[in-house]
């Protein structure tokens, strides 16, 4: 599981439309995108918004639009692609630039890699990867990667390979080559128990 509450300011890219749930509710279904950029790179991400009901300011919008929209975000991948969908709870236009920040919780499984102590300016931190699985089909299941950095004063005992861990902090977005890596600056982590295989 990944979920982040966010604030990510972009542009619309596919105007609202109006939709119905499985339950015949209606909803409103728009697109954005929004540039990151690290390391003198930038990458361009497009990002699905949902929000519930039929806002008229939110129908109102148009392509090209700019947009500050707050939620929360989740992660699907399908084959080698991650999707970005966003279920938004406030959606203002704005004349910012594009910008994506905000929390995130985290809960799944650590790599089989020996985590190591690093040194700093400011004392030992850890950098680490871990997963979280959805299942997608019978006995098939996509994987998530996020890349972590903890400067916590005290290293967790959960900081072991193949470990479940819940993990909470900052939200970062970076490239490297020109792929996208979702990855968290630390801010709480503990032992997750995992109740079944593949969760």
């Amino acid at each position: 599981m990944i979920k982040c509450n966010v604030t990510i300011i972009g542009r619309v890219f596919r105007a609202p439309e109006i939709k119905n749930d499985k339950d015949g509710n209606p909803f409103v279904t728009f697109g954005i995108s929004t540039e990151v950029k690290d390391n003198g790179e930038t990458k361009e991400i497009d990002i699905s918004v949902a929000c519930d009901g039929e806002d008229d300011q939110v129908l109102s919008l148009s392509s090209g639009d700019r947009v500050k929209v707050k939620g929360v975000l989740t992660f699907r991948k399908r084959e080698d692609v991650v999707f970005f969908n966003l279920s938004a709870g406030e959606v203002d236009k704005t004349k910012e630039k594009d910008k994506v920040e905000g929390t995130m919780t985290f809960r799944g499984t650590l790599g089989s890699k020996e985590i190591q102590e690093k040194q700093g300016k400011k004392g030992a931190f850890r950098v680490f990867d871990a997963y979280s699985a959805e299942k997608i089909a019978e006995d098939k299941f996509a994987y998530i990667w996020v890349h972590f950095v903890d400067f916590s004063e005290e290293r967790a005992e959960c900081l072991v390979p193949k470990a479940g861990i819940n993990a909470e902090g900052d939200l970062e977005l970076t490239l490297y080559n020109d792929k996208l890596e979702i990855g968290c600056r630390v801010s709480s982590l503990s032992e997750w128990v995992k109740q079944a295989a593949n969760q």
